[in-house]
Parts: structure tokens; C-alpha cells; sequence
């Protein structure tokens, strides 16, 4: 089945924010920049980096605080530069708030299975990682058959959420889905005003 899709990408990862701030570098990377461009002024081949690396980290080690100090400074001014920014930084969505009458996605067939197999379990002193990793060892064992219920169920639900959705988007119909009975209600308070209008 594969890992979970995250904003509609495979693997799992976020897609990241192209507004964040840059992580602030630290007094080392400053170090090992300086490394390859006076490799480079000596006409020095950077051609296996590990190798590089490893020379650069080993001098780093040796380097006294003296000799660290102006990479310190570096570090240090790009690190309030960093904390500037993120004061300012609002974040990727959380100027976005959801609506909480939106209609929650439905669950996977997997999840309605995980559901059941907590029930399950519930009482038993199975740590929350342990449990998991046993409901996924049995949901890979089962067959499709054995999966079925809980597919045709999620895919029901999935129906029903869609449902909800176009009414949600037609204009704020309650997350419930039923948006039919406010406006019939509506139809006889107006009635209702009318008849008092005679």
C-alpha cells in the first residue's frame, strides 16, 4: 500500500513553505565554506567530499577559540538575522482557519480497521507504537475479502462526505450534510410573516 500521501504527495513529507525564513548556519558550515573556497584559491581538487569533510571537521576540532572567533560572529549574526525573521514569519497556513461546520474527511479503510482493532485491544497494556505496528502486521495479512467491510465502508462514507462537500461549498450548509431542512424552515417563517402581513 505504500507510505501516506501528504498534500497529495507520496512519502510523507510536507511540502515546505517557500516564505519560511532560511535556518540560521551554524559557526562549523561557516567553516567548512571558508575551507572549500581557499581549496579552490589553491587550485585544490574537491572531488571526494567525504574525504574534504573529514580534513575540514578534523581542523575544525584543533581550532582554538581564537581561530573559531570569526566564524562564531558569522554564525551569531545570521542567527539574529534568523530570529528576526521568524518574529515576523506568520507561518505557511496558520493565517488560513478552517471552518469549523467543514465536514471532516472520511476514514480509510485501514483507519476503520484500526478503529475496530483498538476496541479490540482496549483495556490491555499494549504501548500506543506496539499496538500499531500489530494492527498493521494484521492488515497486511489480511486478504481482500477479510479488507472488504472496511473498504465499502470507507468508500460509503466517502460518498457521503462528497455529498457534504457540494452543499458545504453551495453556501454553508451544515457539516452534517442536510441543508434542505433549514431552508424548509425558513419557507415557513416567511409564510408565516405573510400570513401576519393580512
Amino acid at each position: 500500500m505504500g507510505r501516506p500521501k501528504v498534500d497529495g504527495r507520496p512519502g510523507g513529507k510536507k511540502a515546505k513553505d517557500p516564505n519560511k525564513p532560511k535556518r540560521s548556519t551554524s559557526a562549523y558550515f561557516y567553516y567548512l565554506a571558508f575551507c572549500r573556497e581557499e581549496a579552490k584559491k589553491a587550485g585544490k581538487s574537491i572531488s571526494k567530499i567525504a574525504e574534504f569533510t573529514k580534513e575540514c571537521s578534523e581542523k575544525w576540532r584543533n581550532l582554538d577559540a581564537k581561530g573559531k572567533k570569526r566564524f562564531d560572529e558569522q554564525a551569531a549574526n545570521d542567527k539574529a538575522r534568523y530570529d528576526k525573521e521568524m518574529s515576523s514569519y506568520t507561518g505557511g497556513k496558520s493565517s488560513k482557519t478552517k471552518d469549523p461546520n467543514q465536514p471532516k474527511k472520511p476514514m480509510t479503510g485501514y483507519f476503520l480497521f484500526l478503529a475496530d482493532f483498538r476496541e479490540k485491544h482496549r483495556g490491555k497494556d499494549i504501548p500506543n507504537k506496539e499496538l500499531l505496528k500489530l494492527a498493521g502486521e494484521e492488515w497486511r495479512e489480511m486478504d481482500d475479502s477479510q479488507k472488504m467491510p472496511y473498504e465499502k465502508k470507507s468508500q460509503e462514507e466517502q460518498k457521503k462526505y462528497e455529498v457534504a462537500m457540494a452543499n458545504f461549498r453551495k453556501g454553508g450548509a451544515s457539516a452534517n450534510g442536510g441543508g434542505d431542512d433549514d431552508e424548509d424552515e425558513e419557507d415557513l417563517e416567511d409564510e408565516e410573516d405573510d400570513d401576519d402581513d393580512e
